[in-house]
């Protein structure tokens, strides 16, 4: 009877762990570090442009407001109204006639006032109403 000799194991036999599988963890957990930082940054920006974003749309709201109340004191400035609610906010038209010998400079400051009861938008205007025929 014939013996065989053994052969030797491959590397893939081989019952010990390489030595570089323990650089291989260290490098998986920095980049996983660097990965959660980034996360992290790209949540706070994502954060900031929400906040920003919300704060452009009350402006453009509180805008469209105000000149929603400045186009009716145009129209007919003495029957504008001191306070107006538009769209949820409460606007505020403070009017001031300056009387000349042929007529009358109306002047106008709109106001758009949060729910807090900050000033969001002021808004200046006037119309001159003659008196001559």
């Amino acid at each position: 009877m014939q013996m065989s000799t053994p052969s030797p194991l491959t590397s893939s036999e081989h019952p010990a762990q390489p030595a570089h599988e323990s650089a291989y963890l260290i490098e998986a957990l920095f980049l996983l570090t660097i990965l959660a930082t980034a996360i992290a940054v790209f949540m706070s920006l994502f954060s900031l442009a929400a906040k920003r974003g919300n704060e452009s749309a009350e402006l453009g709201a509180a805008t469209y407001a105000a000149a929603n109340v400045a186009e009716r004191f145009c129209a007919d400035p003495t029957s504008a109204q001191a306070e107006y609610d538009e769209d949820g906010y409460r606007v505020t038209c403070d009017v001031v006639p300056e009387v000349t010998d042929a007529g009358t400079l109306y002047r106008a400051t709109v106001t758009v006032w949060s729910a807090t009861g900050d000033p969001i938008y002021d808004l200046s205007t006037a119309r001159y109403v003659s008196e001559v025929s």
